[in-house]
């Protein structure tokens, strides 16, 4: 699997370019940051040359490992990005090496507080009610909030006053 997402311009078609296929999952080098990616980029794009600039559309998808921030599980994201526009100057170049602008638009799109929900899985938190507990029965003394209208804070009214 290819590496690199490169334009050959020598005898450039007067048309337009069509490009697809996919390239390594680990160019995006988001692994030691809690999102790996767990599939390769994969794109289909049409490159227009104009005098020195290479202008691409298309779309592009990647999927990744995402642990949701309030339940703390694992599940799979794809990023897809269905109306992508980049530009790039090819002055002098023989070929335009696209990778690193279709790796930021992917990044770009991450989420920064990834959640189940945007996957379709239900998160295993209630927040409806802000019911924390995770199904499971509290702490002695601790109430938590139920859709009875109690607040998680209402444990704090128990503590003696100085």
């Amino acid at each position: 699997m290819k590496s690199r997402v490169i334009i050959p311009l020598e005898e450039f078609p007067e048309e337009g370019l069509v490009l697809e296929g996919e390239a390594d999952g680990s160019l995006f080098g988001t692994e030691e940051t809690g999102a790996p990616s767990v599939g390769p980029l994969s794109y289909s794009l049409e490159a227009q040359l104009y005098e020195t600039e290479l202008v691409v559309r298309g779309s592009i998808s990647a999927p990744f490992l995402l642990r949701c921030d309030r339940c703390l599980r694992e599940f799979e994201y794809t990023v897809q990005i269905d109306e992508l526009t980049i530009s790039c100057d090819v002055k002098g170049k023989v070929e335009a090496d696209v990778t690193e602008e279709l790796r930021e638009e992917v990044l770009l799109e991450l989420p920064g507080y990834p959640k189940c929900e945007i996957s379709g899985l239900e998160c295993e938190i209630n927040d409806t009610f802000c019911d924390f507990r995770l199904d499971k029965d509290p702490q002695s003394g601790v109430n938590s909030a139920t859709p009875s209208g109690k607040s998680v804070w209402d444990a704090l009214d128990d503590f003696p006053q100085k």
